[in-house]
């Protein structure tokens, strides 16, 4: 906010009296402004302001005295005057205010396009991320079958070698590939997520499908089992042709047994 001696020299430019100014800013006080100064000069009270300054406070001749000697014609014309200025000093206020609105508006608009545009990228990056999740799930269900597909072939190949007659573990030349119950090699395949999904039969028959990290340790598998499904007996996991995990398997990691990046387990009761 202007100081009064800014705003006195402003007024005295545009042609308002002197006393008249310093009675409309002894009337405003701190709240002054170039416009609530003209306003009160325009409204009259001003002038009744002036009634109360002191001899200190008047710079100049008083209104009275100013006018004095003065015909009506040229009391109205100099009111005429001063009617005139403030009408442009409003007009040139409502212009400002109608320039600061038309600024505005621009701003707004221009804020609305580029979040427009912000709301676009998002879809777009939010759609990709989407389909190319459904791709790594289409991808991680084909190797799951591929492998179960896989598996079941070794299984029928066993029994055809049993039925025939034929030793587990014979040379692979002269009879039907067969795999032998024994704990097999498990080997990992780090996913692009660093995730292994498992698909967990429970003792009730039902199956929960869930993600976890590869690093998570087997241990922390059984506690979400336990924890969601309410199971209060020790349980541990197995899977075909493999003994159930040890106590000692539960520190190991998901991937160094070779779960990632998807395997299928069977809930079972630890019966030591």
């Amino acid at each position: 906010m202007a100081s009064h001696a800014v705003l006195k020299e402003q007024l005295i430019e545009m042609g308002f009296e002197e006393n008249l100014i310093n009675g409309a800013l002894k009337l405003l006080k701190e709240n002054a402004t170039l416009e609530s100064v003209i306003e009160s000069i325009d409204n009259g009270t001003a002038e009744e302001a002036v009634k109360t300054l002191t001899e200190n406070d008047q710079k100049s001749e008083s209104k009275d005295k100013a006018d004095e000697g003065k015909t009506p014609e040229e009391i109205e014309a100099k009111k005429k005057a001063y009617a005139e200025k403030i009408k442009q000093r409003r007009a040139e206020m409502d212009e400002k205010e109608k320039e600061a609105e038309r600024f505005k508006e621009l701003q707004r608009r221009r804020e609305g396009k580029d979040m427009g545009k912000v709301r676009d990228e998002l879809q777009r990056k939010q759609q990709e991320n989407y389909i190319e999740s459904l791709k790594r799930e289409k991808d991680e269900e084909k190797a799951a079958r591929d492998k179960i597909l896989k598996q079941i072939e070794l299984d029928k190949a066993e029994r055809r070698a049993r039925a025939q007659g034929i030793p587990t573990g014979a040379n692979p030349s002269t009879s039907p590939a067969v795999i032998t119950p024994s704990k097999p090699s498990l080997v990992s395949t780090a996913s692009k997520t660093g995730k292994t999904k498992l698909a967990i039969r429970l003792l009730d028959g039902t199956q929960v499908v869930e993600e976890f990290d590869d690093k998570e340790v087997l241990s922390a598998v059984r506690a979400y089992i336990v924890t969601q499904k309410n199971i209060d007996f020790n349980i541990t996991f197995t899977m075909p042709l493999r003994p159930p995990f040890t106590e000692e398997d539960m520190t190991k990691s998901l991937f160094v047994l070779g779960l990632s990046p998807n395997a299928r387990l069977q809930v079972v009761k630890r019966t030591s």
